[in-house]
C-alpha cells in the first residue's frame, strides 16, 4: 500500500491506495488563498505542513496495516523561503497564480528570453519560480538575513514538505519539479549558473535534484509511528501524465482543474515549440521521459468564480445541465483571461472578456460561454502539439471538470476526436503512487495500467465546417481581450 500526498493549489489530500489499485481511504483539508493586492497570490506555508500532517495522520489511523511507502505529488512552481536551521517559514509562498513577477519578466532582453527558453524548455513568464525566488530575495529582509547566515532554503511544495517529513530534514526535489523552476537546463538536467546569475540566485539555497522514484529519505517516526520510506514525487500535472499516458506518444492529456494542465509524452526526446512549454516529464531508473506541456491559467477556477463572484450557479454541477437548455451559443463566447493568458498565447495583460452580449442573453448563455471557453483553449494547444507530434488520436481527460457532461462532449466535437474519461478520477495521486509502487515491486507497469478502465468516451459530432465556425469566433474573442490590464 502506497500513502500519497496530493498537495494541491487550494486543499491538501493524503490517499491510501493498495496494490489491488483501491483507494483504500482519503482525507482532504482546504487552505486559505491571500490575495495581498490585484493578481497576487500567496499561501501560508505553515498551514500547509499543518493541515498535511492532519490529513496524514487522519488516513494512517484508518489503515488495517502499514504502508509500504509515501509518495509525494504537488502543485509546482509555487515557492516558499525558509530558514533551514529552524524551518521557519520566511513569508507566505508565493503561488504559480501570481502575477507580481510579470513586469520583471517582460522587461528580459530579448536575448536571454531566448537563452531561458533554449536551455529550460520554458516560456519566460512570471508563472515559474526563478523570478518569485528573486522577488523574496529582494524585497524580504527576513531572506536577506537568512542568506547572510548561510542559513536560506528555496523549494517548491514538494521540498518543503520533504524537509518537514523527513527524519533528516532532506532538501530535496526531483527533476520534474526542478524542471519548472526556470533554472534548470533540460539536457543536463541540472541548475544553470548563467540562468541562476541572471536572476541573482545562490546554488546553495535550491534543493538537490534527484530521479522521481529515488528513495529521498524515510519520514519522522514521530509523525508516521513508524519510519516509511519517501519513494517518489513528481510535479501534480507529470504524475497525471504517468498515470493517464505513461509513454504513449498517440495519448494527449487533459486535466481540468484550477487551471487546464495539457501534456503530452515525448519519449527521450526534447521536441521545442514556439509557444508550448518543453519539459521533464520524469525520471526513472535514470532515464528521463519528457513531455510538450501547455499550462492553462484559468480553467475550473471560471466555473468556480461564476458560483462564487457573480452568483449566476449555486453548485458547479449545475453549469451542465444550464449549458444544455440553449442549442447553440447564440454568438456569445467568454476569454477566461482572469489572470491574463497562458499557453498559447502567453499575454499577462490580457484580461477577461464577455462578448456578443444583446438584451436576449440569459445566464445560461453566459455559462455555456465559461463552459466553451475551457474546451476552446483545449483547442488551441492540442493544435499544436498535433502539428509536433502528428499521430496523437484521443484526449485522456480528469480533474473535476471532466465531471461535466455538456464540456465533455463539446470537447469532442471541437477537437473532433474522441475524448476518454478514466474510471480513476485521482490520477495525479495515481500516477505517483504508480511511480512509487513500481519502484518497490508492489505491481508491474502493467498492472499499474490495469487500474484505469475507461468509463466514458465522448464521440465528435461536429464536422470540419461547424468546427471552424465555432472556433474562428473564439480567435477573434482572444485577439479582442488581449494587452488590456
Amino acid at each position: 500500500m502506497i500513502l500519497t500526498l496530493d498537495l494541491g493549489t487550494t486543499s491538501v489530500r493524503c490517499l491510501a491506495i493498495n496494490k489491488q489499485g483501491h483507494c483504500i481511504t482519503l482525507s482532504q483539508l482546504e487552505f486559505t488563498q491571500y490575495f495581498p493586492q490585484p493578481a497576487w497570490v500567496e499561501h501560508d506555508a505553515n498551514e500547509i505542513w499543518q493541515k498535511t500532517i492532519t490529513v496524514l495522520q487522519t488516513v494512517l489511523e484508518q489503515l488495517p496495516s502499514t504502508p509500504s511507502g509515501i509518495a509525494i505529488t504537488n502543485q509546482r512552481e509555487t515557492v516558499i523561503a525558509w530558514e533551514k536551521s529552524t524551518g521557519t517559514p520566511l513569508h507566505h509562498g508565493i503561488v504559480w497564480q501570481c502575477r507580481r513577477t510579470a513586469q520583471r519578466i517582460s522587461e528580459l532582453s530579448e536575448n536571454d528570453k531566448a537563452l531561458i527558453k533554449q536551455k529550460t524548455g520554458l516560456i519566460p513568464d512570471a508563472y515559474f519560480s526563478a523570478s518569485k525566488i528573486e522577488w523574496l530575495y529582494s524585497h524580504c529582509d527576513a531572506v536577506k538575513t537568512a542568506a547572510k547566515h548561510n542559513d536560506l532554503c528555496f523549494g517548491t511544495i514538494d521540498s518543503w514538505i520533504l524537509f518537514n517529513l523527513s527524519q533528516n530534514n532532506v532538501f530535496k526535489t526531483d527533476t520534474s519539479n526542478a524542471s519548472r523552476t526556470m533554472l534548470v537546463d533540460l539536457e543536463t538536467q541540472d541548475y544553470d549558473q548563467e540562468l541562476l546569475d541572471l536572476f541573482q540566485i545562490n546554488r546553495s539555497w535550491l534543493p538537490d535534484i534527484q530521479q522521481s522514484n529515488a528513495l529521498f529519505d524515510y519520514s519522522n517516526e514521530q509523525i508516521t509511528q513508524t519510519t516509511l520510506p519517501i519513494h517518489a514525487i513528481l510535479g501534480d500535472q507529470q504524475a497525471a501524465l504517468f498515470a493517464n499516458c505513461g509513454n504513449d506518444t498517440s495519448k494527449i492529456k487533459n486535466t481540468y482543474g484550477t487551471g487546464l494542465f495539457i501534456a503530452s509524452s515525448t519519449g527521450n526526446k526534447i521536441i521545442h515549440t514556439k509557444k508550448l512549454l518543453a519539459t521533464i516529464g520524469w525520471t526513472i531508473n535514470n532515464e528521463t521521459t519528457y513531455a510538450l506541456e501547455g499550462s492553462i491559467f484559468v480553467g475550473g477556477s471560471a466555473i468556480q468564480w461564476c458560483r462564487d463572484q457573480l452568483n449566476l450557479i449555486s453548485t458547479a454541477k449545475e453549469s451542465s445541465s444550464l449549458a444544455q437548455e440553449i442549442s447553440n451559443n447564440d454568438n456569445v463566447y467568454f476569454v477566461p483571461a482572469l489572470t491574463g493568458l497562458g499557453a498559447p498565447h502567453w499575454d499577462s495583460s490580457a484580461r477577461g472578456l464577455f462578448i456578443g452580449l444583446t438584451r436576449g442573453t440569459t445566464k445560461a448563455h453566459m455559462i455555456r460561454a465559461v463552459l466553451e471557453s475551457l474546451a476552446y483553449q483545449t483547442k488551441d494547444v492540442c493544435s499544436i502539439i498535433a502539428q509536433s507530434i502528428p499521430k496523437t488520436t484521443s484526449l485522456i481527460v480528469d480533474g473535476g471538470a471532466s465531471q461535466n457532461e455538456f464540456l465533455m462532449q463539446f470537447q469532442a466535437d471541437i477537437l473532433g476526436i474522441p475524448v476518454t474519461k478514466s474510471s480513476i478520477t485521482e490520477v495525479t495521486a495515481y500516477g505517483v503512487a504508480g511511480v512509487a509502487g513500481i519502484t518497490l515491486n508492489l505491481f508491474s507497469e502493467t498492472e499499474f495500467r490495469s487500474f484505469f478502465k475507461a468509463t466514458k468516451t465522448y464521440t465528435p459530432m461536429f464536422d470540419a465546417t461547424q468546427i471552424d465556425v465555432y472556433y474562428s469566433q473564439w480567435i477573434q474573442a482572444v485577439q479582442r481581450s488581449r494587452q488590456w490590464g
